[in-house]
């Protein structure tokens, strides 16, 4: 005797819902393990640009899972679980910059969205188009975003003009001044990766471009070659400060040693193109810190097993003796200097330029 068709039908759905069941389990071990696998080596541009942001852009990663201090991943077959996805968008992207261009430097400056004035001042001194592209550099800005829709305004406004800016959209403060260090990496590798040196700077230091391509050109380039290289003012035996009145208070439950290992003074640094991109693959495994200096160029360099080259005596980071150093001296041993006075660059430029025996130029060309 067969079975009534009532109960053929219940039986029915009751193997229907553990079919279902079974696949959304087999799903979600399948995702759990891919999760858990490193970037292929070839980034796939498709991850890195199209990650959605799941988190405030405000918050800061604090959990020493992987020690900050010794990550190094150079020589792992495998890697641990992405604890920094930098699951940014962009909300200003100058992809054609360096697009079917011959670039040699990418000069990054770090600024923030409301320094309208030391952006355009840049623009007419040495970050002056013409005089860029007669050394086949371009340049860049990157910053976040804000919460006043005006400033926004502007920017975007600045941005149509020149086509200069990079904007991401976490929040622009000092705490998150490694996002922005990150951004720019991440920048570089998927739209300037042609270029072979890298240039970082911050909106206040001026930058003797003129020094920079003779000193690589002559020396450099013949003793270290053009890949994995860092050219900074090294700093060493830093201390950690832990006076908690200070703007730079760091507790030991975000970062135990009392010194810091090597790293660079974050005012300005080079970095051969290829490093660039082995930093911003590593960043995706070393836990965030805010302390941009060293996360950039001391925590991502150890992952990366790459050390920093002494250029220390091409730094002049005392502002109050620029001018003097300009105006004296005609055969400039200086090619990063700090400017405390915004209003002074314009002549300090001026002398330093004709200390160079170059032609200057002020014209500054909008995005064509």
């Amino acid at each position: 005797m067969f079975p009534r068709s009532s109960f053929l039908y219940k039986w029915s759905v009751v193997a229907l819902i553990i079919v279902v069941l079974s696949y959304s389990l087999l799903i979600q071990r399948i995702t759990k393990s891919l999760s858990q696998k490193r970037l292929p080596n070839e980034l796939d541009s498709r991850i890195v640009l199209d990650l959605q942001s799941t988190r405030n852009a405000n918050e800061i990663y604090r959990t020493p899972k992987y020690d900050v201090t010794n990550a190094s991943f150079a020589n792992m077959t495998t890697a641990p679980p992405i604890v920094n996805p930098h699951d940014f968008n962009y909300i200003l992207n100058p992809v054609n910059i360096c697009t079917g261009k011959d670039i040699y430097f990418i000069v990054y400056i770090h600024t923030s969205p409301t320094n309208f004035r030391k952006r355009q001042t840049i623009r007419h001194t040495w970050g002056d188009p013409y005089l860029l592209k007669k050394y086949k550099a371009r340049l860049v800005f990157v910053l976040g975003k804000v919460a006043e829709e005006n400033v926004m305004t502007k920017i975007e406004m600045e941005y149509n003009h020149y086509g200069d800016i990079v904007q991401e959209d976490f929040m622009d403060s000092y705490r998150n001044l490694t996002y922005k260090g990150i951004a720019a990496l991440k920048w570089i590798t998927n739209h300037c990766r042609q270029a072979t040196f890298a240039i970082k700077s911050d909106d206040d230091i001026m930058i003797n471009f003129f020094k920079i391509v003779d000193e690589i050109k002559h020396n450099t380039i013949n003793k270290y070659g053009t890949k994995d290289l860092i050219l900074c003012n090294q700093w060493v035996r830093m201390k950690v400060l832990r006076d908690e009145k200070s703007k730079w208070y760091i507790p030991k439950t975000q970062f135990e040693p009392d010194y810091f290992p090597p790293y660079c003074s974050g005012s300005a640094f080079i970095l051969s193109v290829d490093v660039c991109e082995k930093m911003y693959r590593a960043s995706f495994y070393t836990p965030f810190f805010w302390v941009d200096d060293y996360y950039i160029t001391g925590a991502l360099a150890k992952a990366i097993n790459i050390k920093q080259k002494r250029w220390n005596e091409f730094y002049m980071l005392n502002g109050k003796i620029v001018a003097e150093i300009l105006r004296n001296n005609t055969k400039n041993k200086y090619a990063f200097f700090h400017i405390s006075k915004l209003n002074s660059i314009h002549k300090m430029w001026k002398n330093l330029v004709n200390g160079m025996n170059e032609v200057p130029t002020n014209a500054t060309t909008p995005k064509s």
